[in-house]
């Protein structure tokens, strides 16, 4: 059986066309799933972690099935030897950051490996704020929270660029948590502050895992560090 030339140019634009619609439909359903992760790890805390697998994504965002999300992501960092959470330092150092910065990581690591949970906070904290900086102009701002909202406006409506557009949006949640005004005269907020912490005024017990909500959202930055070097 053969074919003309103008018969396979209709099969092709038709198969494009299918590709297209699939394709669509798929890219809609992940940024979906997406929105939801977010969503469900903001409450807790954390920024989307860039070590998770799809099918973790899929999980948390689909089902009901990790109820205990800290639970779950300190086992994922933790377990087989510290694994995950070694390659997520090696690959914020291996980010094109300031060799300040990274000098600061790198006594963090040491601070983390020896259970020296509130100094390595403190400084994860002062790394972020580096970092974030640099996403913005004027290098005298310090208002973290305008810079993030700004990236999310920025990426509203990126279709192309999901994960990074979502990574901007759980950023976004994270630092609005984290910076969240607070009268020194008022409780301490039930999550880590940076106002509070930063100030000396904190009684609040730094443990592990807000550690490791840093480093995750100090690999998350990273990860959109490395995007905007390409």
């Amino acid at each position: 059986m053969t074919i003309t030339k103008e018969q396979a140019e209709k099969i092709m634009a038709a198969m494009q066309e299918h590709i297209n619609k699939e394709t669509e439909k798929i890219l809609s359903e992940y940024d979906k799933t997406l929105s939801s992760v977010v969503d469900k790890l903001e409450t807790c805390g954390w920024t989307l972690p860039t070590e998770l697998g799809i099918y973790a994504v899929n999980i948390i965002g689909n089902t009901d099935e990790i109820a205990d999300i800290d639970k779950f992501l300190l086992w994922f960092f933790t377990e087989n030897d510290y694994e995950h959470y070694n390659k997520m330092v090696d690959g914020i150092l291996a980010s094109p950051i300031s060799n300040g910065v990274k000098r600061l990581i790198e006594e963090c690591r040491f601070a983390y490996d020896n259970k020296k949970y509130a100094i390595c906070a403190d400084s994860l904290v002062s790394a972020i704020e580096g970092i974030l900086s640099t996403f913005w102009s004027d290098k005298t701002n310090i208002r973290m929270m305008k810079v993030c909202q700004a990236k999310v406006d920025e990426m509203a409506n990126d279709n192309k660029h999901i994960t990074k557009k979502y990574l901007w949006v759980s950023y976004n949640k994270f630092i609005r948590k984290l910076y969240e005004k607070n009268n020194f005269n008022d409780d301490e907020p039930s999550f880590i502050n940076r106002h509070w912490l930063l100030h000396g005024r904190s009684a609040y017990e730094i443990e592990e895992i807000d550690c490791l909500r840093l480093f995750n959202a100090l690999s998350s930055l990273c990860v959109i560090v490395n995007s905007e070097n390409k």
